[in-house]
């Protein structure tokens, strides 16, 4: 069952850490993207800059896979769990334009108890299909927990 009366705190992160690269509001050289559910879906917004090129005018896929990594493995966060990215496949349509907003979804299509399946599309402006997605997430091991809690103290409370 999905929670869709979500803390905040789980969708995007609010402690006091927020270093991850695509979505921590912490992070200096970070994308900064905030999530919003749409029914079961995940979503944001991202307009990719100057310094998110792979060719000239256009967003490098390599960032494209990580924000899509990133909705998909936030759809974890509606049954308040950790994952850790298994497997990422991504294909791509289209180029990304730099400066255009794009919309980031994603979605789970299969919750097992060892395993998070979803799939996810970056969308341009008029609904055409950048890249789409799709990724299995694991939950955290013991000792992914305990180093993370080592490295940070604070993430403890939220797991």
């Amino acid at each position: 069952m999905i929670n869709h009366e979500i803390d905040p705190a789980w969708l995007n992160d609010r402690s006091e850490f927020q270093q991850n690269w695509v979505h921590g509001l912490r992070n200096p050289s970070g994308l900064h993207l905030q999530y919003e559910l749409d029914g079961s879906l995940v979503f944001t917004h991202w307009t990719p800059g100057d310094d998110h090129a792979g060719f000239p005018g256009f967003a490098h896929g390599g960032i494209i896979s990580a924000v899509l990594d990133d909705v998909m493995g936030r759809c974890s966060a509606l049954h308040r769990h950790w994952v850790v990215t298994g497997r990422l496949e991504v294909r791509f349509r289209r180029a990304a334009p730099i400066g255009t907003r794009l919309r980031v979804e994603g979605r789970i299509t299969r919750l097992m108890r060892r395993a998070l399946h979803t799939e996810g599309r970056v969308l341009l402006p008029d609904g055409g299909v950048v890249a789409e997605a799709t990724g299995t997430y694991l939950p955290l091991s013991d000792e992914l927990r305990e180093q993370m809690v080592a490295a940070w103290p604070g993430f403890e409370e939220f797991l």
